[in-house]
């Protein structure tokens, strides 16, 4: 079953964020604990890790803004 890779809530404020930049290409295997993607809040700029290994599916797009629980891709 594949993971869901949603927009983390990362401060009490955030409600959204933009997605810069994706470390991985649609269909590259990833680890557990790889730097997935970053995300740019307006205050700061955060990598955001891998939560299990598989092949990754990207759905999200980059410079694109996303609600916190968003979900961006799967790792499967």
């Amino acid at each position: 079953m594949a993971t869901e890779i949603r927009i983390p809530k990362l401060g009490m404020s955030a409600t959204e964020m933009t997605l810069v930049e994706w470390m991985f290409g649609d269909g590259e295997t990833v680890e557990k604990g790889d730097v997935l993607y970053t995300v740019e809040t307006d205050k700061s700029t955060t990598e955001i890790e891998a939560q299990d290994s598989g092949v990754l599916r990207v759905t999200g797009e980059e410079g694109e803004s996303y609600r916190i629980g968003d979900v961006i891709g799967t790792i499967g």
